[in-house]
């Protein structure tokens, strides 16, 4: 690498505007404009992000632009704004996944021909200069080349190279010279930006989201640009060369299966969208030709003492029916989806009426983090012309009442016991099979509703999703049996057509306890109301002259951690005796709360309130009063509070756990055991009151962009 940095590589690089004569031709052909887009999702590959930018610095041609899109991650947008001030740097502003960051950074280049570079590849450094070679002819409509691995650690001696695909490289069967072929590979590829703007893009049925291993995405692409233009060529020439980075967790067979069964239904997908002559033809030349080369090699070097190529032999023949596996799983999916693009394609995109039915334990019109999210999502379903039903119970309630809420019916029906929260409903089995509709969602898996309303909506015949909307409780009997309960649930949740998560760690953490594959979840986060942060970050604390305001928040349950702060609060006294503390939130813990402060003798420093669940802009202006929040809870999978409170620029101290870690690890809390001493605790709090407000906040979803998401989803695993 030369001596700039790469913040300089991407000034030195974006300001080139020039077409440059290619130094191979005798003055004859001009390398046209090459727009270079890098899409990138995880701070943790900042480092690797630098590397990629260094390389196209580096570059024999320099390119036209250098644009990176950032895949909704608010951290990393802000540390590579900080490292490359000057730098073409977007978010990604589709929905999260590779393809939409494509598309968004196609959408913003300017070259004639756009080149993707992976986020964690190298590019040789004649790779502008060779790829732009190709477009002398003017039948070229793309040009990609061969994509070499990268280990990080010595490659495992059972991985065969006819499989480099599942770590994102070329296999041994590409072609060895300058050839046509279907399709290039996503890590080095690049297009005539006419092209890809007349076939509109990525398709965001296929792609990859952050680390779920999907694909097919730029095999479906050239595949329709060759539709459209039959006399075009794709052209491969491996000399145009990329290095790409391969982390040690990719070296494990449980990712080798993992991203085989992945690929698998991509292609059953594929198959579906432009039809098995097309999407599987290069397949069926590998699987009769270059599995069976490779698997007689392994054997051949087994043979010659090479141990190693036994495991190789065996691992090809696993790959495939991993591969094999996943595309007949899917098939049912993928011909849902290609039916659903059908029936938009014949009503010219009128969208027809959708019918969905959420069921969930409580009602949407009653306080808490799952009743507020159904509610929230299911009134912008109704705005948006969607048929929308709530079913849920109430313990001890009446046999079945009815209301009407933002265009959403409510139905409720009698739980049992009356004073307990299991929701035994059978009256739920009836009421699922009033309407007939074409989706049912099952928002969250804690109660027995969950699993009556998925059997049931088997029995009908009716896709269903699932939301886990994981969450503590107060009975830390209940909150130990979480795992044999999704384990027990496993048969049922693998039988969704997807599960969604709120939060990052719902897929690897459930995902990998119950044995299913990564590319069954969709990550779709809690929307938030924009008034928390709709002063840009120029509002200070409104204390209008009143001492330090701490807020716990929260429904009242005991393992929200209320009482935690309370212990706490005498130690804050004792450094800032002004102090005050408000405890927001209703629920059953209510009266303990109030003994343990009367114990204390706080009863005059502390004030009860809640603001109602509907009320998001009274809650932003409560928030915009206090000093400090502090949420001590035992476990939030994607903690709205948190996220409201940093986004109203408050100073948060949390538990270091679950979804509040999450929000430490980003930058936007401090965190703390949730079992800490009280002195530590109160330590902690006042150490918090003494620093300057945040230095940044969090980009929220909002509620309309969750909604939107859910929308397309289902209309991704809805039958006509």
């Amino acid at each position: 690498m030369c001596g700039r940095s790469p913040a300089e590589a991407v000034v030195s690089a974006c300001q080139n505007r020039r077409v440059l004569p290619d130094p191979d031709q005798d003055g004859g052909f001009a390398v046209p404009p090459i727009s270079v887009v890098i899409c990138a999702y995880t701070l943790e590959r900042i480092e690797r992000i630098a590397d990629a930018i260094e390389s196209l610095q580096e570059q024999t041609v320099a390119p036209h632009e250098i644009v990176l899109v950032i895949d909704h991650s608010p951290e990393l947008e802000a540390e590579c704004r900080q490292r490359w001030p000057q730098a073409h740097i977007l978010a990604n502003r589709e929905k999260q996944g590779l393809s939409g960051a494509r598309n968004t950074g196609l959408a913003e280049s300017s070259g004639v021909v756009v080149a993707f570079l992976d986020d964690d590849a190298v590019a040789a450094p004649d790779w502008i200069e060779r790829l732009g070679q190709a477009y002398a002819d003017e039948k070229v409509l793309g040009a990609g080349g061969a994509v070499r691995p990268m280990w990080s650690e010595t490659p495992p001696r059972w991985f065969p190279a006819e499989f480099d695909w599942v770590i994102g490289c070329t296999h041994s069967g590409m072609p060895r010279q300058r050839e046509a072929v279907r399709n290039l590979v996503g890590a080095n590829m690049s297009f005539r930006r006419e092209a890809l703007v007349e076939v509109g893009g990525f398709r965001h049925e296929l792609g990859r989201i952050g680390k779920i291993p999907a694909g097919c995405e730029e095999t479906d692409l050239c595949i329709r640009i060759g539709k459209r233009h039959p006399e075009g060529t794709i052209l491969y020439d491996p000399a145009a060369r990329v290095e790409h980075f391969v982390p040690a967790e990719r070296a494990q067979r449980s990712y080798f299966s993992s991203r085989c069964r992945g690929e698998g239904r991509s292609k059953a997908i594929l198959a579906a969208l432009v039809g098995s002559d097309s999407g599987l033809s290069e397949e069926r030349s590998y699987v009769r030709r270059t599995l069976p080369l490779g698997f007689l090699r392994g054997l051949g070097n087994g043979a010659r003492g090479d141990f190693g190529g036994i495991e190789r032999a065996t691992m090809i023949v696993f790959g495939l029916f991993a591969t094999t596996s996943g595309y007949l799983g899917a098939r049912r999916e993928a011909k849902r989806i290609a039916r659903r693009r059908d029936r938009l394609a014949e009503t010219e995109g009128e969208q027809e009426q959708l019918r969905v039915l959420t069921v969930t334990p409580l009602s949407p019109l009653s306080q808490g983090g799952v009743e507020r999210h159904v509610m929230e999502v299911t009134r912008r379903f109704a705005a948006a012309g969607a048929k929308v039903e709530v079913l849920c119970t109430e313990p001890g309630g009446p046999a079945v009442a009815e209301e009407e809420r933002d265009g959403v019916t409510i139905r409720t029906v009698r739980a049992w016991p009356a004073n307990r929260d299991w929701c035994l409903a059978p009256r739920l089995w009836r009421e699922m099979s009033r309407q007939p509709w074409d989706v049912i969602h099952v928002q969250s898996y804690h109660t027995l509703v969950a699993p009556l309303a998925m059997l049931r909506a088997l029995t009908l015949g009716i896709p269903y999703v699932v939301t886990f909307h994981g969450g503590g409780h107060t009975s830390e009997l209940r909150n130990r049996s979480r795992p044999m309960q999704r384990l027990l649930l496993r048969p049922l949740l693998k039988r969704a057509q997807r599960l969604i998560a709120v939060a990052r760690f719902e897929i690897d953490e459930y995902g990998g306890e119950m044995g299913i594959q990564a590319e069954k979840f969709a990550l779709i986060p809690n929307g938030t109301d924009l008034a928390f942060s709709a002063d840009n970050g120029d509002a200070p604390v409104e204390n209008n002259g009143r001492p330090p305001t701490i807020a716990s928040i929260g429904r009242l349950e005991h393992y929200k951690g209320h009482h935690r702060v309370i212990a706490a609060f005498p130690h804050v006294l004792e450094r800032e005796p002004e102090a005050r503390l408000m405890i927001v939130g209703s629920g059953p813990y209510e009266a303990e709360l109030r003994r343990q402060i009367d114990q204390l003798g706080l009863a005059e420093r502390v004030e009860f309130t809640s603001v109602p669940a509907d009320d998001p802009a009274g809650m932003a202006t409560l928030m915009r009063g206090l000093s400090l929040v502090v949420l001590l809870s035992d476990f939030e999978t994607h903690p709205l509070v948190a996220l409201e409170a940093a986004a109203a620029g408050r100073r948060l101290l949390v538990a270091d756990s679950s979804g509040l870690a999450e929000l430490a690890a980003d930058g936007f809390a401090r965190a703390i055991p949730a079992d800490e001493s009280p002195d530590k605790v109160g330590e902690a709090v006042v150490e918090e009151l003494h620093q300057p407000p945040p230095s940044r906040r969090p980009k929220l979803t909002s509620w309309d962009e969750c909604a939107d998401e859910l929308l397309e989803l289902y209309r991704t695993v809805t039958g006509p």
